[in-house]
Parts: C-alpha cells; structure tokens; sequence
C-alpha cells in the first residue's frame, strides 16, 4: 500500500482499499487513512490536517477504528468506500472499481447501474419498498418486544430454578438434622444405659469394699478366741471374696461404645456432581392459523373421489400421497401439483419416509408392505413384503419399520422380519390407527380412533401417557416432525390439535373447519413451510394451511 503522504495521478495501477476522497476530486490517487461520518469522507494524512482545522467538532475514526468506517454511505462500497458504479449479473452484487478489479474480473456479465436504474422509480417493487420495510420492521418490533419478555422470563425461570434449588438444598439439610438428630439420641440412649451400669458397679464394688473391710476386721478380733465363730466368718468372707471375684471378672468383659459411619451416603455424594440437572429447554412452537388454500390431487385416471389416507414430505420438499379409493401413490411438486403417481392394484393407508427418496406403504386389504422410491420426478414401485396380521400405520425410524394393526403396534426390519410386537391393546377396535416416532426414537405416538385417544409409549411400548380431549373426536392421523412438533387431527370435529413433544398435554387446536378443513384423513407439517397439509376424506382437494 502507498503511505498516507504518496501521491499518484488517478490513473495509476495502485488499488487501495479506501481511496481519499478530496484527493481523487484533484485526479490523485491516494490511500486514505482517516474517516469522517459527519462529512461521508475517506481522508489521507495531508486532508485530514485540512479538514481538522476546519471542523474542529467533527468525529474522525483512523485505521485503527477501520471496523466503523463502512455502511455510512448508501452510494459507497462497504468494502472499499468507493462509488459504487456496477453490478454484476453473475453474482448480483453492486460492485465499485476495485471490486470489479478485485474480484468480479472472469465474470461474464457486468452491468453499469445509471443503465440498471433507468426508469426503476417508477417500478412497483420500488415503490412497495417503504411498505416492505414498514412490515418488517414491525415484525422486529415484535420480536424485540418478545425477546425482551423472555428475557424477563429467562430470569423468572432462573430466580424459580434458584428458589428449588435452595429448597431442595433446605430439605437436604432438614433430612441431615434428623438423621443426626435420631444417631445423637442413640448415642445418648446407649451411653445412659452405659453411665447407669457403671454407676451400678461403682455402688457394688463400694458395697463389697465394704464387706470385706468390715468381714476381715472382725475375724481378726475374733481370731484364736472361738475357733466356731471363726469359721463361719471365714466362710463367709470366702463367699463374698468368691462373688467380688466373679464381679470383677464380669467388669472386665463390660461392652463399650463405638461408631461407625454410614460410608453409603458419603459415597453417593461424592459420586454426584450437582444437586440436579439444568437442561436447555427447546422453545415450543405453537402454531396458529393464518391462512389456507385448497389444492386439486385429482388426475384424469382417478375414477372415485380421492380419499387422501396418508401424506408424507421427501428431503427434496416434495410431498407424497396415498389415494385410498383411487388404489394408487401420487408425487406432488413444492406447489403441490400431482406432476407423478404410481398403481398398486391395492388399498395403500398410510406411509411414511424411509431413507433417500424412497417410501413405504401400508396396504391394508392384502396385508403388505409396499416400497417406492422417487427418481427424476417419477414414482416407481420397488418391491415389498407379505405380513400375517391388518395394517393400516406405519413408522420408520433407525431401519426398523413399526407397523400399526387392529391389536397393537409390531416392529419389523426392513425385509420383512417380524422382530417383535413391540405393544398390546385388548380394548378393542383399531389400537394403533396411525403411529408416528419421534426423531430420538424415544417416544412413539399412537393414536385409538375408536376411544378418541392419544398414546404415548418408550421405546419399549411401555404407556407413558395418554390424552383425551373433546376436540379430539376420533383421531385419525398424526405426525412428529423433525423437530418434535406433534400434530394430531380429529375426524370428528375436523380439527388439528398439537400436543406437547412429550404427549403428556394439548398444547393448542391449531387449525378448524373455519380455517378449511373439511374431513381431515391425513396431516403433514413442513418445517420447510411452516405449513400444515391436511388430506380430506373423500375430496379431490388438499388443504394448505399456513401456521403463524
């Protein structure tokens, strides 16, 4: 780079990252080392002192502050500060000269932007501009507020969290003092039992001191006088000095007092690393109804009413459905037009997204599993497998298939081995109608149409819990997205319900006949969209349901 006092006519080749802009007003070409706010403009050294002896009060930023010197300017580079003269057609972006020197020289197409901008003013996308911008700032008006509130409600839930813990902490503590309390009033019993036995042998060993003193002074006396009395009081003092024998034997084997710690609690904690586990809890994402649309998945080959029994999205965003009256799979593009489909000469039910670009089908009246993989906008049947009991659900998760029948839910692998029936419902009628697992694999949703009931299980087909709720009139279908939102619709009161990722409670009816329902038989989410697609009983449409 030239130094902030080298001067080069405009012409030269030097490219500098910010050029001084009095400079160039003069054809210099000068690197610039400053940068006024107030004045829009890049200085060298020399036009610095200029400008600094005429606006005292001006803020001027050095290299050292290059990071403020872009964005004050709508009609300069970012990058360079530079007029922004060019646009190129490759990458679509406005470039000055040194961008277009730089970085945009191999590029096929450079527009100049006095050209691009002819007649631009009068444009609608420029004069829905304002209203553009007036929307989004106020979405981020909203956002900000809403961010604001949680943060005020992060700090709630911290100030809670603390108060458990301290709570937790207090009956820790509590549970401590009793256990201390109740070990103290053992060692208290103990050692009064202990204080009274030896305050007994004190008082013994006293009573036969004095025995013996009083005993062996009178023999003495009487010694050589009555040699009668004299044996009897040896007697007796052989007696009492047989029993103190025997007492202080017995004193030597007295039990004393110990104790010895419970090490089980100590080690469990020092095995544990906190008092409980803080977890970042993801936010739930409750969706409303903004808007819906109806779209037609009737083809000429269709001789019934369609009759939409399952719906599954692929990685590509297009949407595959099953046509129940219509024996046949149909392949939706991203503006759900039915662009492929393929017969199965059977009753295909549900389906769901395996690997890739490929699908299983639940075949109802033959008992089977149908394959079909999407390639090049084409549906093609691949293969498939015979199972002994009625199917009309079906799940993929981790190369396992989950099958949903009449009686429970059986677990297969992906060639047709029955591995186990995973759970079992005697209550009767169709106890897995549809099922659906969420992304971890660790909880499974399945739905009884005829008691109106959503079923949670582990993955081992234990119930972990159940919902019933009265807009939940003989639900028929769901779907766990990527993300753990469950969707539930109703055929009854023709409604979709979204109940928490866990499935323990009803987080919102989100979308209703008024929002265009009309015999809800299948429902997909896109997290692609933020859309619900809704398939209907026994009409030629699907609906599309927006969800704020």
């Amino acid at each position: 780079m030239a130094a902030g006092g080298s001067y080069f006519y405009k012409g030269s080749d030097l490219i500098h990252d910010y050029g001084c802009s009095k400079c160039e007003e003069n054809d210099l070409n000068t690197e610039a080392q400053h940068f006024c706010p107030d004045c829009e403009h890049y200085l060298c050294d020399k036009c610095d002192g200029i400008h600094g002896e005429y606006f005292k009060k001006h803020v001027v930023y050095g290299r050292g502050e290059i990071q403020k010197w872009a964005g004050f300017s709508i009609d300069k580079c970012d990058q360079h500060g530079k007029e922004l003269e060019d646009h190129c057609d490759d990458h679509q972006e406005l470039c000055c000269s040194v961008c277009v020197a730089l970085n945009h020289r191999l590029c096929s197409s450079i527009s100049h932007l006095p050209d691009l901008a002819k007649g631009f003013l009068q444009t609608t996308e420029f004069k829905q501009l304002p209203a553009a911008v007036d929307k989004i700032k106020s979405r981020l008006y909203k956002l900000t507020n809403s961010r604001m509130n949680y943060q005020a409600s992060l700090r709630d839930s911290y100030e809670n969290i603390i108060v458990i813990i301290k709570a937790l902490r207090d009956e820790i503590n509590q549970i401590l003092d009793t256990l201390e309390e109740r070990t103290v009033e053992q060692l208290d019993s103990i050692m009064k039992d202990l204080e009274k036995s030896i305050k007994d042998d004190l008082e013994i060993c006293s009573y036969m001191d004095d025995q013996l003193s009083i005993m062996i002074e009178k023999l003495q006396h009487m010694a050589y006088k009555k040699e009668t009395s004299s044996f009897i009081g040896f007697m007796k003092c052989q007696s009492k000095l047989s029993e103190a024998r025997y007492f202080v034997e017995e004193i030597r084997g007295k039990e004393g007092v110990k104790y010895k710690s419970d090490e089980s609690v100590l080690q469990l904690l020092r095995k544990m690393s906190r008092l409980g586990n803080v977890e970042r809890v993801p936010s739930i994402y409750v969706g409303t109804a903004q808007s819906s649309s109806h779209f037609n998945v009737r083809i000429e080959k269709d001789k019934k009413q369609c009759y939409i029994a399952g719906i599954c999205e692929l990685p590509s965003g297009e949407m595959v459905l099953t046509d129940y009256t219509n024996d046949r799979v149909k392949l939706l593009n991203r503006q759900f037009e039915v662009i492929a489909h393929c017969d199965l000469l059977a009753t295909p039910e549900h389906l769901c997204h395996t690997t890739d670009n490929n699908v299983a089908v639940a075949v109802s009246d033959k008992n089977e599993v149908h394959f079909l993989a999407v390639t090049k906008g084409k549906l093609q049947a691949m293969r498939k497998f015979t199972i002994h009991h009625y199917c009309c659900s079906i799940a993929h998760h981790n190369g396992q298939l989950y099958v949903g029948s009449i009686d429970g839910l059986y677990m297969y692998n992906m060639v047709g081995r029955l591995i186990k029936k995973i759970y079992q419902d005697f209550s009767g009628g169709k106890a897995v109608y549809s099922c659906a697992i969420s992304a971890c694999g660790e909880r499974i949703f399945v739905t009884n149409s005829d008691y109106s009931e959503l079923g949670t299980l582990d993955k081992t087909g234990q119930v972990i819990s159940t919902i019933k709720d009265p807009e939940l009139e003989y639900p028929i279908a769901l779907c766990v997205s990527q993300s753990g939102h469950v969707f539930v619709c109703g055929l009854g009161f023709r409604t979709v319900m979204q109940v928490d990722k866990e499935g323990r409670h009803k987080l919102a009816t989100v979308a209703r006949e008024a929002d265009g329902l009309y015999n809800p038989r299948s429902v997909w989410f896109s997290e692609q969209t933020s859309t619900l697609i809704v398939g209907n009983l026994l009409q030629d449409n699907i609906t599309v349901v927006k969800l704020n």
